[in-house]
């Protein structure tokens, strides 16, 4: 009789902590199967974006005169010039391109909070400045024939893509780039999360990737 009331008496204690438990694990289980479909959906989104690759966001077209000039060579310690200096002018045509690189998304770049998806954009890059050389022509060439006149032409040609980058960089390519890439990727990212999207701002300066095509 008296183990029997023992056990009547804890019995109410016994459910409680079995209950307790079974809710604990239960919440556990949940945690773990709504992690794991974040995790999926977030391997889901990045893999997505990685397809996009190098995602071009705006072009810039400049046409410029380019103007050269060296001076002729100088001999008996820089007293004579033997011949003219060298002069070129070239009315150039070209285009700057900024782009943002997503093969460079990580899973760290994306968080879940609730109903919404934060990203971490890669920094928007200057991807590539180039001459149209079907748009570009010299406009008149002197020489002086101590110089290597091709060699001459290449270097007004280089300065003339320099021009261009920097151009491209007063214009302000790299903040529109920015403001190209939210405008564009925010809808996407929506689509594919089914959340809303909030872009997180990077903290470091511009990185720029100059490759000339």
């Amino acid at each position: 009789m008296r183990t029997l009331r023992l056990i009547l008496i804890s019995l109410p204690w016994i459910l409680v902590l079995g209950l307790v438990a079974y809710l604990w694990l239960d919440s556990g289980l949940s945690k773990n199967a709504s992690d794991q479909k974040q995790q999926v959906n977030s391997t889901v989104i990045l893999r997505e974006m990685e397809a996009l690759g190098k995602l071009e966001l705006v072009k810039y077209n400049f046409k410029e005169v380019t103007e050269l000039k060296k001076l002729a060579p100088e001999y008996f310690y820089n007293t004579i010039k033997i011949g003219k200096d060298s002069k070129i002018a070239i009315i150039t045509a070209g285009s700057a391109t900024g782009c943002i690189d997503l093969t460079k998304l990580s899973m760290g770049d994306l968080s879940n909070q609730g109903d919404t998806l934060r990203v971490k954009l890669p920094s928007h890059e200057l991807c590539y400045y180039k001459l149209n050389m079907e748009q570009t022509r010299i406009y008149s060439l002197e020489t002086n024939p101590l110089i290597n006149k091709e060699a001459f032409i290449q270097e007004a040609y280089t300065e003339a893509e320099t021009q261009i980058k920097e151009a491209a960089l007063a214009s302000g390519i790299l903040d529109q780039t920015a403001t190209n890439a939210e405008v564009m990727l925010k809808p996407l990212l929506e689509k594919i999360s089914g959340r809303k999207v909030v872009f997180v701002k990077q903290m470091d300066d511009y990185p720029i990737d100059l490759r000339k095509n």
